[in-house]
C-alpha cells in the first residue's frame, strides 16, 4: 500500500474522531460539576486537558500530517528548496506532535515569560500564554515560504480545491492565536470565556485536517 492510499484509507476515520472528540470538549465544558463520575471520564478524554485521550490524538493528527508534507515534497513541480523547506514543514509537524504531548509550547512561554518579565505581577504570571509571541510570527514566516510552493503544486490542476484548503487552513490557524488571545484576556479582566479554549481546541483539529487535506488532494492528483 502506498503512503497516498493509506493517508486516504485514514481520512474519514479522521474526521469522524475530530469532530467527536471536539464535541467531547464542548460536552465536558457544558456538564462540569453534574457528576463525580463524568468529571472523571471527561479528564481522561478531555482535548482541553494535558495528556489526555484528545491530547493524544492530536498528537497522532499532527505526525500524520507531517507525514503528508513528506509525501507532497516529492512534488515534480518543486524546486529543491520547495522541496527542501516542505521536508523542513513536515519536520515542524512532527515537532509539534512532539508539543502537543510534552506542553512544549506553554514551556517556552514559561521561559520567555522569566527571561522577560512581559507579564510580571499581571493575572497572566505562570499561565504560558507568551509562546503565541514565539508561535505567531514563525507561523506567518512559514506561510510566506509556502505559499509559493503550493501555487506551483496546484497551477496544473483545473481544481482548486487543495490551494482552498491550504488557505483555509491558514485561517483557521490564525483564529487560533486568536482564541488564546481572546482567553488571556478573559483572564487580566475576569471575564468568563470558559467556552473559548473549547472553540480553540476544534479549531486546531480543523486546521490540522484542513492541512491533510490539501497535501492527500495534491499526492492523489500527482500520483505521488
Amino acid at each position: 500500500m502506498k503512503v497516498r492510499e493509506l493517508l486516504r484509507l485514514l481520512f474519514w476515520p479522521l474526521i469522524g474522531l475530530c469532530f467527536l472528540v471536539g464535541a467531547q470538549a464542548f460536552f465536558a465544558h457544558y456538564t462540569e460539576g453534574m457528576s463525580k463520575l463524568l468529571d472523571y471520564i471527561n479528564g481522561i478524554l478531555d482535548i482541553r486537558e494535558e495528556r489526555t485521550v484528545g491530547t493524544w490524538f492530536e498528537t497522532l493528527l499532527f505526525a500524520l500530517t507531517g507525514i503528508s508534507f513528506f509525501l507532497v515534497s516529492r512534488h515534480p513541480a518543486l524546486s529543491k528548496l520547495g522541496k527542501s523547506l516542505l521536508v523542513l514543514t513536515a519536520l515542524g509537524f512532527c515537532f509539534l506532535s512532539a508539543d502537543e504531548m510534552l506542553s512544549l509550547h506553554e514551556f517556552m512561554g514559561y521561559q520567555l515569560e522569566e527571561a522577560t518579565g512581559i507579564v510580571k505581577d499581571t493575572r497572566l504570571a505562570h499561565h504560558g500564554y507568551s509562546w503565541v509571541l514565539l508561535y505567531g510570527p514563525a507561523a506567518l514566516a512559514v506561510f510566506g515560504i509556502l505559499l509559493g510552493s503550493y501555487r506551483r503544486m496546484t497551477k496544473p490542476s483545473p481544481k482548486k480545491t487543495a490551494n482552498t484548503c491550504f488557505l483555509l487552513a491558514w485561517v483557521a490557524a490564525g483564529l487560533v492565536v486568536l482564541c488564546e488571545v481572546m482567553d488571556s484576556w478573559s483572564i487580566l479582566e475576569r471575564v468568563d470565556l470558559s467556552i473559548v479554549p473549547c472553540i480553540e481546541e476544534s479549531l486546531e483539529l480543523v486546521f490540522i485536517m484542513l492541512f491533510y487535506s490539501a497535501n492527500l488532494l495534491i499526492a492523489e492528483e500527482s500520483e505521488l
